[in-house]
């Protein structure tokens, strides 16, 4: 595994353990870039990723996260 790809492997678990602590609320896509030191916009196409996936539920609009209970289970 290369580096980029092993520091995108450790973002998107840091964005999940987050999101997991935080369960069942939802936080805000800057709260997220805040606590894990990324710009806004690279957190955003993480956390689309992750919705795309079925980690998290990701709202567009109001631009917030949450993790998936079904995901949150398997831990």
């Amino acid at each position: 595994m290369s580096n980029v790809e092993e520091k995108m492997e450790m973002v998107m678990n840091m964005i999940l353990r987050i999101l997991e602590d935080k369960y069942p609320l939802s936080m805000s896509e800057v709260e997220i870039a805040s606590l894990v030191n990324l710009p806004v916009g690279k957190t955003e196409l993480f956390l689309r990723f992750l919705a795309k996936y079925s980690f998290i539920t990701y709202d567009e609009h109001r631009k917030t996260a949450v993790i998936c209970a079904d995901f949150l289970s398997l831990g």
